[in-house]
């Protein structure tokens, strides 16, 4: 049974910039003592005061799977990242249940899209709590010197990935690296590389100061370490076709000890941290508001949950015969809209009560949110190398296929053999990508930085030099007056 320490409620926050409306101010900004809770400014005192902070910095990231934000989750990679690719049908009832994604689905994106607004808002939410980290914490004193260079390590962390998450969704955002004062609201986007700029100096920040887990006790499970900054940067440098720097960080993440785990079970409750789990988001069915709705949402509806996220034939039809992993990443349920086959990585159903909430009957459960694993790490090296070192690219292609078939015979999942190079080798890489991280929330954007997304998305509705990223919130746009342009939308 794990903990999850619930955001701190005296850190009252109010938006991380006006176009963010992320809830409303007046000239009361921060001015909240008549109910009890210190103002920022008098908050970061204490080490006790650091740790909540970050803490509530790691909140948001929570929140785009969590049950306590609906329209964050359904906007979560996985739903709203790979629907409406050759991977995820939107499934549930109809096409008006969950509207938001429905437009993913048919590439009808619309301004007012909620799925959109919610990943502004969430993720604009986390850079403001970051940067709070990083402007107060600086001050207060430490006994423990190391443990206040780690939190201000971590708020890098966390400010890279809402960043991330931002810069994938809308391409150039606004770029904040402190907390704003009131008036200053108002900023203008930064370009696409320029925002990837930002995230790589905080990632190095990160990578500098963090520990590895492996040097700390399982209480400390759930924070960011320098394996999952090499990992984030790893796929920053990837979406950004940096391929000398994903061998390079690859080179430094593959120096500690993570070993590929099991596949039938890194997806269960009892593979959560597993030696091949490189980041991962911790969830608690402890509370109400604590866990994760994914599994809900993906859920099967005659199973009790809504049933989003089904599966594509051409998912199904990747995997090679006999593929352990068909089996232990999607299951069967027949009778549905649309297809019959479910996400099982993120599913209660074929678990029985595993995943279901134990307290509060609200839908939420405690299955943590795999970000990084170690076999998506192996990927993006082979592809980062295969023109210029493809025997070592066939080497850690074939690492992760040995997992795949564990005991059975050889020719299950046979090894790519040691001569493979040019195209051939590529595809094979894509191939071991698609059904290796199948349901996971990354074949959009594999699929985007690769350059296939209009031969294979175009018949699905996709229109090449827009769809590529989201349209900006109405609601953002009409707060900057003109500050905030707009997509191709």
């Amino acid at each position: 049974m794990k903990s999850y320490k619930k955001i701190k409620k005296s850190i009252v926050v109010c938006s991380v910039l006006a176009l963010g409306s992320l809830v409303s101010c007046n000239n009361d900004y921060l001015d909240v003592g008549v109910y009890g809770t210190p103002e920022v400014d008098s908050f970061y005192k204490s080490p006790v005061d650091a740790e909540q902070g970050i803490t509530a910095a790691y909140s948001p990231m929570r929140e785009q799977y969590g049950r306590e934000n609906f329209l964050a989750s359904t906007a979560s990679t996985l739903l709203f990242g790979d629907i409406g690719t050759d991977d995820l049908l939107k499934g549930g009832a109809r096409s008006n249940d969950g509207p938001q994604l429905f437009e993913k689905e048919t590439y009808a994106l619309t301004t007012s899209n909620t799925a959109a607004e919610a990943i502004w808002k969430v993720n604009f939410k986390g850079v403001l709590y970051a940067n709070l980290v990083l402007a107060k914490v600086p001050a207060v004193d430490f006994t423990d010197a190391n443990r206040k260079k780690e939190i201000l390590a971590e708020a890098h962390f966390l400010r890279a990935y809402y960043y991330y998450y931002l810069v994938n969704t809308f391409g150039g955002v606004p770029l904040i690296d402190k907390p704003l004062e009131q008036g200053a609201y108002n900023v203008a986007r930064s370009s696409k590389a320029e925002t990837y700029t930002f995230i790589e100096n905080d990632l190095k920040a990160a990578i500098a100061d963090l520990p590895s887990r492996f040097a700390k006790p399982a209480t400390y499970l759930g924070h960011a370490d320098k394996g999952a900054a090499l990992g984030l940067m790893m796929r920053v440098s990837l979406y950004q076709n940096k391929m000398g720097q994903v061998k390079t960080y690859g080179e430094q993440l593959f120096a500690t000890p993570y070993v590929l785990a099991d596949y039938t079970t890194i997806f269960r409750q009892e593979g959560e941290w597993n030696s091949g789990s490189i980041f991962e988001i911790n969830m608690s069915s402890n509370a109400s508001s604590l866990g994760t709705y994914i599994t809900s949402m993906m859920t099967p509806r005659n199973k009790g949950g809504i049933g989003f996220g089904q599966i594509q034939p051409e998912l199904r039809n990747e995997f090679e015969v006999n593929d352990p992993r068909l089996a232990a990443s999607f299951y069967t349920v027949t009778g549905n809209y649309g297809t019959d086959w479910y996400n099982k990585k993120y599913s209660w159903a074929p678990y029985s009560n595993y995943a279901k909430p134990t307290t509060g009957g609200t839908g939420n459960s405690a299955n943590n949110i795999r970000i990084i694993r170690l076999a998506d790490a192996y990927l993006m090296y082979a592809e980062a190398i295969y023109k210029v070192d493809p025997a070592t690219a066939v080497t850690y292609v074939n690492k992760v296929r040995k997992r795949a078939r564990g005991t059975q015979p050889i020719t299950v999942v046979p090894d790519l053999i040691a001569t493979l190079s040019g195209d051939a080798l590529r595809d094979a890489i894509y191939h071991e990508r698609r059904v290796e991280l199948a349901g996971e929330g990354l074949r959009f954007q594999d699929l985007i930085r690769t350059g296939r997304a209009k031969a294979l998305l175009s018949p699905l509705g996709f229109v090449e030099n827009k769809n590529e990223v989201m349209p900006i919130p109405y609601s953002q746009t009409e707060l900057s007056q003109g500050v905030l342009l707009q997509n191709n939308y």
